[in-house]
């Protein structure tokens, strides 16, 4: 019988797509690869340090805590790219071990010194998050940025050195108000602890002049911070007098106001505020008056003021119901319409706040949304989403919108939900991107013009990987998307991991899926990826976690003599040939540490089939060989496994380069990259001298031979870069029937 192609033409390798009878082309796995530009999926990417040690570095007393403890010892928390407005300055900030800080750029330095000289350290003993916790979040709103995590003061940072708290967390301070001793210019003495500033014949000063009268009035303060905010408003204080009767003359007085309360860090103004005089005999209650601003004193360090302005001249009536003060425990965030709107959290999961428009530290008492009453269990995030302000929750999801001057709030789904706070990304052309715990979820429409939000599941084509997320800790997943890769690349433990261990990828160009994790079917190999985010270049930034290990495997600390563990902290995805950094300690001398570096081999890169049924699995195919079109690369062996009739067992082909046939093993061959052949007399590639190629196509044939099967697969893997295009599988066919089967009784013999 004549040997038949699957296909006349070779069928474009695809995607993941992990659905029974997949389209043929798709992959059940792609791992490590992206999704080429132009056409294909090329493997091309490993990891590198942003900090690149020498091969042997020291690590002396002065940063022994710093560069120990922190980049070797503790794993990434949290991480994000900030980019600040005004002068496009690029702060990287880093969570680790309970330290805050950025990194001001890598210096290409390869001395542990530079390293903590080129980090900025922010806060310090800060809350590490939990298995079921989301960790930091980081809100920008203009040319602040704020940082919280629901459990440390919120920190309000400005950029290079400067961070303070963010907004009020406790109550505006009273004045302290001197009594006005009224009798002492009649000849008695000044009462200690008294004022009498006193006005006599002229329009200064307070209170009423007659013999007799009795004044009261009523002081409150606030603060003005540099974003403009204005702390709620104090408590009030009273002062009153009544002029003596035995009174030479009409008389005013002033109110010495000693011991003027300083605001918090950032505060740049303090008002005064006073009512007018109330004339009452009992004061009880004197506070609920009319309100005037006195005076803003324009500094935060004058301590002393006398108030002699008289009731005519104020006019300007204050408007300070409206604030209040926060508390620390608000976890999610966004900057949204103006204001910073802030939720959830363990004191109050369900409420939603926000400030007043343009002033980012400014809570109205009554400017909030309470959800509650709707089922939907504590909010998990707060996402700015064009015209909308999307609220999620645990199980449901709703929509802020702002019509006519009044924000109203409505439920999107009832049902859909996440607590992977941090995989909620904008993704270009696919949506609002989210993971929950059954796949993930893309949210589109609800701009002006009357369009509806829908939420759709995206994940149907990774259903298989899907049900490899961990429920217990999907907390601590995170992503990130690149417009440089175009990708949008999720990280999130897998059942039994407490920290995220593996990866999946969607490619917007063709919203096709890929997976990208640590390798552990090939090799025992680990390099977990804690925290994700991307520069303004579209880079790839990656936390990791620390895994150190002694010569018998068992788990210590990067200060145990002989330990090898990974060089952690921030990595970069990019096109290192290696995959980050070994690190061995070798010396400990009077508290000075010596360790060796060396570079990880890259990981195992596979483009995996699904399970191919030749159009009709009943009948019987015996495979001859897999053709693989892909782009030239060089010198180096590319392995072929196959498998068939859904057994796990895999075989290996004999592996082939990817080279032109006819010119592999010659002098002819394209230099493209590995390395030069020594046992052929081919001229030896040098880099910057000798002349480098474009890959060209070329088909690459690997021969199998199995029995006769109703399904087939195979795998391509290397760690070194392949270019896939296409592929096609050459079989024949034995034309029969499927078998038939007899029934039997239960004894086992035929009826």
């Amino acid at each position: 019988m004549a040997v038949k192609a699957l296909q006349v033409k070779f069928n474009k390798a695809a995607g993941v797509d992990q659905n029974l009878k997949a389209p043929l082309g798709t992959a059940d796995d792609i791992f490590n690869f992206r999704k080429h530009q132009q056409t294909g999926w090329i493997c091309d990417r490993g990891i590198e340090p942003w900090w690149d040690p020498s091969p042997s570095f020291q690590v002396g007393p002065e940063i022994t805590d710093t560069l120990i403890n922190t980049l070797l010892g503790d794993k990434v928390d949290s991480l994000f790219v900030w980019k600040k407005q005004s002068n496009n300055q690029v702060y990287i900030l880093v969570e680790q071990g309970g330290r805050l800080y950025y990194i001001w750029g890598a210096k290409g330095s390869t001395a542990a010194a530079d390293w903590r000289r080129n980090i900025v350290f922010i806060d310090s003993n800060r809350h590490i998050p939990k298995m079921n916790e989301v960790g930091t979040q980081y809100i920008p709103y203009g040319n602040r940025l704020l940082i919280i995590n629901g459990v440390d003061e919120p920190i309000w940072f400005y950029g290079d050195t400067k961070y303070r708290d963010y907004s009020f967390l406790l109550p505006t301070p009273q004045l302290e108000l001197l009594p006005i001793d009224a009798e002492y210019l009649d000849g008695g003495d000044l009462v200690s602890g008294t004022a009498a500033p006193e006005f006599i014949n002229t329009p200064l000063g307070l209170g009423d002049r007659g013999q007799g009268d009795t004044s009261v009035y009523a002081y409150r303060m606030s603060f003005i911070m540099d974003s403009g905010s204005e702390s709620p408003i104090s408590a009030p204080v009273f002062v009153n007098w009544t002029i003596p009767d035995a009174a030479a003359a009409e008389r005013r007085f002033g109110v010495f106001i000693n011991e003027l309360p300083q605001g918090p860090e950032g505060c740049v103004a303090r008002r005064i505020y006073r009512t007018k005089n109330q004339r009452l005999a009992d004061i009880t209650g004197a506070g609920e008056g009319i309100y005037y601003l006195v005076r803003q004193i324009n500094d935060n360090s004058t301590t002393e003021y006398i108030d002699i302005t008289s009731d005519n001249i104020l006019v300007n009536q204050a408007n300070f119901t409206e604030s209040s003060v926060i508390d620390s425990s608000y976890l999610y965030g966004a900057a949204w319409n103006g204001r910073v709107w802030l939720a959830g959290g363990l004191t109050h999961p369900t409420k939603i706040i926000y400030s007043r428009q343009g002033l980012p530290e400014q809570f109205g008492v009554f400017d909030y949304f309470d959800v509650g009453s709707e089922k939907g269990g504590s909010i998990t995030g707060v996402f700015a989403y064009y015209n909308n302000l999307l609220i999620f929750r645990e199980t449901s999801i709703e929509v802020v919108r702002f019509n006519n001057g009044q924000y109203s709030i409505s439920q999107v789904s009832p049902s859909i939900g996440t607590k992977a706070t941090n995989t909620i990304k904008l993704v270009p052309e696919i949506g609002v991107v989210f993971l929950t715990e059954d796949g993930f979820y893309s949210i589109n429409g609800g701009l002006d013009g009357g369009s509806q939000i829908s939420v759709t599941k995206i994940s149907q084509a990774i259903a298989k990987e899907m049900e490899l997320v961990s429920t217990v800790a999907i907390q601590k997943s995170t992503a990130t998307y690149s417009p440089k890769e175009k990708e949008y690349w999720c990280h999130y433990p897998s059942p039994g991991s407490i920290i995220p261990s593996r990866g999946a990828v969607i490619h917007t160009d063709d919203a096709t899926w890929s997976l990208r994790h640590a390798d552990t079917k090939i090799r025992n190999f680990r390099f977990y990826f804690t925290a994700l985010a991307t520069d303004p270049d579209g880079n790839i930034l990656i936390g990791t976690q620390p895994r150190w290990r002694t010569a018998l495997g068992v788990p210590c600390d990067p200060t145990t003599a002989g330990a090898t563990g990974n060089l952690v902290g921030l990595h970069v995805w990019s096109g290192a040939p290696y995959w980050g950094y070994n690190l061995t300690a070798t010396v400990s001398n009077q508290n000075v540490w010596t360790y060796t570096a060396a570079k990880n081999l890259l990981q195992q890169n596979i483009w995996e089939s699904g399970w191919i049924d030749f159009g009709d699995n009943s009948i019987k195919h015996r495979v001859f060989s897999v053709d693989v079109e892909m782009m030239s690369f060089g010198d180096y062996n590319i392995g072929l496994d196959w498998g068939q009739d859904y057994d796990s067992t895999w075989n290996a082909a004999p592996s082939q380069k990817p080279s032109k046939s006819e010119l592999v093993f010659t002098k002819s061959e394209d230099p493209v990259a590995g390395p030069a052949n020594a046992a052929i007399t081919k001229v030896p590639f040098t880099i910057g001298t000798s002349a480098l190629k474009d890959g060209r196509i070329i088909r690459i044939r690997w021969d199998v031979s199995t029995a006769l099967v109703d399904n087939f697969r195979f795998r391509l893997k290397s760690t070194n870069s392949m270019h896939i295009l296409s592929f096609n599988v050459t079989f024949d066919s034995n034309d029969q029937l499927p078998l038939n089967q007899k029934p039997r009784s239960n004894s086992g013999q035929p009826w």
